[in-house]
């Protein structure tokens, strides 16, 4: 019986799928055929409405760029080609951007993908635990021949992205409720995604901040990270860098790596 319900339950979930297995599907019920298809059909429509609420919440930017028409059919696309595994609505679109690079009518505008990117990284930021930050207070009781040596652990929303194209620009430009799009749009942009307060933020970052953030993410010690930032624009200023990155409260806490005397 168990068996037979479950088959039942796939046939019913792959039809909202797959129109060509809706016979199927129906055969498993007892009834009026007309109305059960009739029924089907309602939710069939209410599981198109959900991808498309659940799109349009995540992807703001990506709606306002390729108008409402083809974003409610890119949202049902992506729903058929790739259907939520989670009971959780806030985590369906997971995967916009890469079935972005997988379509032919998007391929005039690669720059799609990466907003899709962009705008994932926002969207989830939402939704993750904001730590008490850590403060240039405490970075400063750290001895001074020890501050090569620790490093930063970041709140679970601050994220880096970087792309071959003007996706922080987009997306700024974009939160006026206004369409407009830059003059540069494959100009270069390292971008940092960051709680700030109930909302999220996006911003741009040099190319030397960009390389910092990236190897303290990644687990590396302030002083090899400004090694690198250093590499990449010999005038790097640190103290700036610093300021900034506290200021906003990107950095959960302090670790030190040095051996206890």
């Amino acid at each position: 019986m168990q068996s037979d319900l479950r088959a039942l339950q796939k046939s019913f979930a792959d039809a909202l799928i797959d129109l060509e297995k809706v016979d199927i599907a129906l055969a498993g019920f007892s009834g009026n055929p007309d109305l059960n298809r009739e029924r089907f059909g309602y939710y069939r429509g209410n599981l198109s409405a959900t991808w498309k609420q659940s799109c349009a919440s995540a992807y703001p930017v990506l709606k306002k760029l390729t108008g409402n028409e083809f974003f409610d059919e890119l949202a049902r696309a992506y729903g058929r080609a790739c259907p939520s595994h989670s009971g959780n609505l806030t985590e369906f679109g997971a995967g916009m951007a890469e079935f972005i690079g997988t379509l032919e009518n998007c391929r005039p505008y690669p720059y799609l993908s990466d907003v899709a990117a962009l705008e994932w990284l926002v969207h989830a930021a939402y939704f993750l635990e904001c730590k008490e930050p850590a403060t240039l207070a405490q970075l400063a009781t750290v001895p001074v021949e020890c501050l090569s040596q620790i490093c930063f652990r970041f709140q679970s929303g601050c994220a880096l992205l970087a792309s071959s194209w003007a996706i922080a620009d987009i997306w700024l430009a974009h939160q006026k409720n206004e369409i407009i799009f830059p003059d540069q749009p494959n100009k270069n942009n390292k971008c940092l995604i960051w709680q700030s307060g109930w909302d999220v933020q996006v911003s741009t970052l040099s190319e030397a901040s960009y390389a910092a953030l990236k190897a303290l993410k990644d687990g590396t010690t302030l002083g090899a990270a400004l090694d690198q930032a250093m590499s990449v624009d010999p005038n790097f200023d640190v103290q700036t860098a610093l300021a900034d990155w506290f200021q906003k409260q990107l950095i959960s806490s302090i670790i030190s790596t040095s051996p206890s005397p």
